[in-house]
């Protein structure tokens, strides 16, 4: 891992040194042909890199594509609308007694980035679900379809955060 750290930031450095070079490059013959192929071999190292990191980090084992790069860190409710819902949707549609729909709209590889009805009903069920860790600290008994703070910090911890 610390390699692959070092590595990235020699590319990184290597991208600068190039860049440093391309106003002074040009008075001593180097052509910007030749600075755009540099560039280019360095720019593809670079995405090599970033995937062998992405390979070596991952994404904790469970979560959904969906959720890649996502964190809970607002209130969401009927209507809300973002990548997070998506997120959102998907985590539910991971157990058959949280899942937003069996098919169609909603259901598992068909979640949509919009927070509706269908949404709500699932979020009261993993609130159910989660009782203890959601509801009981607000002193609530029923879900209300509210992802607040609580909802969050347990969507969040399903992400391994």
């Amino acid at each position: 891992m610390e390699t692959l750290k070092r590595k990235i930031v020699a590319v990184a450095m290597s991208i600068s040194f190039v860049a440093s070079l391309v106003i002074p490059g040009i008075a001593r013959g180097v052509t910007a042909a030749d600075l755009q192929v540099q560039i280019d071999a360095l720019l593809a190292t670079l995405a090599d890199l970033q995937a062998q990191l992405t390979e070596i980090q991952g994404t904790p084992s469970g979560v959904p594509a969906a959720c890649s790069g996502i964190s809970f860190t607002r209130n969401l409710s009927q209507g809300s609308s973002g990548s997070d819902v998506k997120c959102l949707q998907a985590l539910l549609n991971q157990s058959a007694d949280t899942q937003v729909a069996a098919s169609g709209v909603g259901s598992s590889g068909n979640e949509t980035t919009y927070f509706g009805a269908l949404t709500k009903g699932a979020v009261v069920k993993i609130q159910v679900k989660y009782t203890a860790e959601i509801l009981t600290p607000l002193g609530l008994t029923a879900g209300t379809g509210y992802v607040g703070s609580s909802t969050r910090a347990k969507l969040n911890g399903l992400l391994g955060e």
